[in-house]
């Protein structure tokens, strides 16, 4: 199989830290995101990479290069302009083998087995598989409707609070889809096109069998602020099994991650969750409360006198 990874968007959501940085490349503690999915492709077997790069696409390709130095190769599928969510497979064309698509969003977060979900793509013979999480709260989302042998029955937009009360489907897209190449064909290039609102309900209208791997592990969308300093807690709590993100540091205790390359004074007060990244150096009077994530090179110590800091530190 291939994997592409649709990374081409703005990242409004997040704003301002996508204003000079494109959202797959921002760290989660030292690690990029696109770094953590490319590893995770590789681990599963998926070495061909198609990338769809837009806004800011030159710094992830400058970052990313032909993708030897993380054992995979990767090519890029630029847009020049925003050709929503499934425009990119289709200018990517040229690059497809025949075999199975595995396509990713480059802001989802999660432990989804990938293994998993291409064998049972394989072993469901349908034309689509699409993963779905269980959600409390349904009207934030659009639902996907599927039967006992999880097919997939109907896409139904965000209910109102008085028709999710009426519903019992809780399941929506998770953000991963294995597709098969020819499902882009009949869309000519260029044009902007929708997964959500065009290629998957037009798979249902023509009768094509599409699937559901239903995920009941970790799941989530970091295109928030709220979200994306969530998923930093969530590694350094253990909600997410994930360690790669956490570059080599140790717990000095439960939920306190210091990286060997850090200098901590042992006067510095630290509360868990808390992150020290690789060179910092936390001086005697540094007092990092519960939640702080201290990235790369960082000083952190007393205020020196009023309004005067030493350079390079960050007075607590």
């Amino acid at each position: 199989m291939q994997a592409v990874i649709v990374a081409g968007g703005k990242g409004t959501r997040l704003r301002p830290f996508t204003l000079q940085t494109p959202k797959p490349l921002l760290p989660l503690l030292e690690l990029s995101f696109l770094e953590w999915m490319i590893g995770r492709c590789r681990d599963a077997g998926l070495v061909d990479i198609l990338l769809n790069v837009g806004y800011l696409g030159e710094k992830i390709e400058s970052h990313l290069q032909t993708g030897e130095q993380f054992g995979v190769k990767i090519r890029y599928v630029r847009e020049t302009t925003p050709l929503d969510t499934a425009g990119s497979l289709v200018l990517a064309k040229p690059f497809f083998t025949g075999e199975p698509l595995v396509v990713f969003n480059a802001d989802i977060l999660t432990d989804l087995n990938l293994k998993e979900v291409m064998a049972a793509h394989e072993a469901s013979g349908a034309i689509a598989s699409l993963t779905l999480t269980r959600v409390e709260d349904i009207t934030a989302f659009g639902l996907v409707e599927i039967d006992d042998d999880n097919r997939i029955l109907a896409f139904r937009e965000k209910p109102s609070a008085e028709e999710a009360a009426t519903i019992s489907t809780d399941t929506i897209n998770a953000g991963t889809y294995v597709l098969d190449p020819s499902i882009f064909d009949a869309y000519p290039e260029g044009e902007p096109l929708s997964f959500e609102r065009r290629v998957f309900p037009g798979l249902l209208e023509d009768g094509k069998p599409m699937n559901a791997y239903i995920h009941s592990g970790y799941w989530r969308d970091l295109g928030t602020p709220r979200s994306y300093y969530q998923g930093q807690l969530d590694l350094l709590t253990g909600a997410l099994q994930e360690t790669s993100f956490l570059s080599g540091a140790e717990a000095r205790s439960p939920g306190i991650w210091v990286h060997p390359t850090a200098t901590v004074d042992a006067s510095a007060k630290l509360e868990a969750p808390c992150y020290v990244g690789s060179d910092c150096k936390l001086g005697a009077s540094a007092e990092l409360p519960a939640g702080t994530v201290v990235t790369a090179r960082c000083w952190v110590d007393k205020r020196l006198e009023p309004g005067v800091y030493a350079p390079g530190t960050l007075a607590v």
